[in-house]
């Protein structure tokens, strides 16, 4: 989602447009002055995402490395003032899109980077004013699986906003309905005298034409009334979602279980399943070619959304296993390295699991990030744990999540920040038990796509 800027004269829509392929065309747009001069005029905070201070749970994020702050503030700040309508409206959705992945650092699926790419979120435009500061509800984004609320926050009057004063304490509440929720939010300053708010929430579904009513008595460390209601509705993202109900049943061990419904959408998937027990058992997804899913937390099973080489398979199947089973059974470790020193070191094969291998075959640096290609030997290693580590020890995770590049091999692509080497050693951390766990149970769901 982006916040609305004035279209006049508008030469080309990249509203589409994929962050990779906008961070190349601003390789050639670039201002005269460096990502440091600018940094030190502008340091603020990239923003925050904390709990129930601030709204509802956060989503369960992994936790791992924090990766650099965020080059595109920078270009952010530099370039709506510099460049045409069109071109800054494109660095607005940039800077949403990849600084909200760079907030929450691989703690969600990147499911949502298809909202931009094919225009589902709807405008609102609804603004508020108290207290000299303006909060106006630019985009509001619902699948029947998550919502998103983007808005921007000005201060008037304010000389410069500092770090506590780029937080929104809110409560969302839908009229006529009390969905559980799980979500999380983030807060950045882009100038001065403003910042923006992503919300990301995952609900059960809601009534058609919902409207949400955001409760908002205080914004950064001024108390005040900014309460604005928004619609949520699927009239944007409706034609896209697939629903499929297998009522198909399964048991493990003695656990029984009923796939009820999937739910696809060009954001996430949602599969609810139905038991009559308490029980732990634990679900996977994957499709015909064994891509796997990524799991999105939240309300429910929450999934990724199908992948862009295959977005029509025949089937899907759930895998289900106990998780008990799993925690009971020892853990051990295994670490693998390989040195890069240069695109004549490559390709370097590392030992995965079960026999298997990961081959690194590429490695990409750009302006800011950089991009690993990989080859895994079979389904068992096409999403292995693989860090980035600097001669000083310090090791970068990826984010968003892995991404296939072809069908007929388990290809994929992983996205870490910008090193500040290009020398490193790559980690392999691999998995073993003591005794090999019980096969998941597999259930294969048609799916009708006509």
């Amino acid at each position: 989602m982006t916040l609305q800027t004035d279209k006049k004269g508008k030469a080309q829509d990249w509203s589409t447009e994929s962050s990779e392929a906008m961070q190349s065309r601003l390789k050639q747009l670039g201002p005269s002055f460096t990502f440091e001069e600018l940094w030190e005029l502008h340091k603020q905070s990239v923003g925050k995402s904390q709990p129930s201070a601030r709204g509802s749970m956060t989503l369960r994020k992994k936790g791992m490395i924090v990766g650099n702050a965020v080059i595109l503030c920078a270009i952010l700040l530099a370039g709506i003032g510099l460049y045409s309508p069109s071109i800054g409206a494109a660095l607005q959705k940039v800077f949403f899109i990849d600084l909200f992945y760079k907030n929450v650092r691989g703690g969600m699926d990147s499911g949502l980077y298809q909202i931009e790419k094919q225009n589902l979120s709807t405008t609102t435009d609804v603004s508020v004013k108290d207290q000299d500061i303006r909060l106006t509800v630019a985009e509001v984004f619902y699948d029947g699986i998550q919502f998103v609320v983007n808005y921007q926050v000005d201060y008037l009057k304010k000389q410069k906003i500092k770090e506590e004063d780029a937080a929104v304490y809110y409560k969302y509440k839908f009229e006529d309905a009390h969905p559980a929720m799980i979500g999380t939010h983030t807060f950045t300053i882009t100038g001065d005298h403003t910042f923006i708010g992503t919300t990301v929430f995952n609900t059960e579904p809601l009534p058609e034409n919902a409207r949400l009513h955001i409760e908002i008595r205080r914004i950064g460390t001024t108390d005040g009334n900014w309460d604005v209601t928004v619609p949520v509705s699927l009239d944007k993202t409706k034609p896209f979602i697939k629903i499929v109900r297998p009522q198909m049943a399964g048991v493990y061990e003695d656990k029984k279980f009923v796939v009820d419904q999937i739910t696809f959408t060009p954001v996430g998937t949602r599969v609810v399943i139905k038991t009559d027990h308490s029980g732990s058992l634990s679900y996977f997804l994957e499709d015909d070619l064994e891509t796997r899913f990524d799991n999105a937390g939240g309300v429910g099973n929450n999934f990724s959304p199908l992948s862009e080489i295959n977005p029509k398979p025949p089937y899907v199947t759930l895998l289900v296993d106990d998780s008990t089973s799993v925690q009971s059974n020892t853990l051990q470790q295994r670490e693998e390295y390989a040195d890069y020193t240069g695109p004549g070191s490559l390709p370097v094969t590392l030992k995965g699991n079960k026999g298997g291998t990961v081959t690194i075959t590429d490695v990409q640096f750009l302006k800011d990030s950089t991009v690993v290609y990989y080859e895994a030997s079979d389904a068992v290693n096409q999403r292995p744990f693989l860090i980035l580590e600097n001669s000083s020890g310090k090791g970068f995770v990826s984010a968003p999540n892995a991404v296939r590049l072809s069908r007929d091999s388990f290809a994929y692509k992983l996205q870490y920040p910008k090193l500040p080497s290009d020398r490193f050693t790559f980690k392999l951390i691999v998995n073993e038990y003591s005794q090999e766990p019980k096969e998941p149970v597999k259930v294969k769901i048609p799916i009708d796509w006509e």
